[in-house]
């Protein structure tokens, strides 16, 4: 637990993580405003007004995860004193997730509440906070293996809103197999996010086992 309160404590000390999640939280309430007043007008911009704002603003998930994740091959190489403070890799990459996971939770139960709430969506509340936790953490996964910032924020962003759509809009059959349908449909995306987030996690942790620092 002395590594997981130092990871968190190192993840609170950077200011990209705080203004990400500010900027997420903001952009989720103007969605949310713009879908409810769409709506009031007799314009709706979509079916599911408590979710559809997640689906845009699960964008500040993904960079908050590569921040976290590639924060310490940055300025300096940190990676290096933190092994030397904690040679066990496969604990310390357990730690790294669980701090993220403690640190990203209450921002995706302030994003969910926000999109869900004024729609009326209150049942969708907690499954929205666990696929937008379990989203930051298979950026941080990604962006692990990676180890810089742009190109794992590019791969993920290209496969949420470039790729995955195409490939649904070609097999509505391929939705249920793609890392952000939760975010479209919870009950039917939930076992995909799941599965993506934890093999990306225990590939990110074989990676870290093996390779130098």
């Amino acid at each position: 637990m002395n590594t997981v309160r130092a990871e968190l404590r190192k993840l609170l000390t950077l200011p990209s993580l705080r203004r990400t999640a500010l900027l997420t939280w903001a952009a989720t309430a103007l969605l949310t405003y713009a879908y409810a007043s769409a709506e009031a007008h007799g314009e709706p911009l979509g079916d599911d007004t408590a979710l559809a704002p997640l689906g845009y603003t699960q964008a500040g998930f993904l960079v908050l995860g590569v921040l976290a994740a590639t924060s310490e091959y940055q300025d300096g190489d940190q990676i290096r004193a933190t092994l030397l403070a904690m040679p066990r890799r496969l604990p310390l990459q357990a730690a790294k997730a669980l701090a993220l996971a403690a640190l990203t939770l209450p921002v995706a139960a302030a994003t969910a509440a926000t999109s869900t709430l004024p729609a009326g969506g209150v049942a969708w509340t907690p499954v929205a906070t666990a696929y937008l936790t379990l989203t930051a953490l298979l950026a941080a996964a990604v962006a692990s293996a990676v180890r810089r910032a742009l190109p794992a924020a590019i791969a993920l962003l290209g496969l949420y809103f470039v790729a995955g759509p195409l490939l649904r809009a070609g097999s509505s059959a391929s939705a249920a197999y793609l890392p952000d349908t939760a975010a479209l449909d919870p009950s039917h995306g939930a076992a995909a996010t799941i599965a993506w987030t934890l093999s990306a996690l225990t590939l990110a942790a074989l990676i870290f086992r093996r390779r130098d620092a």
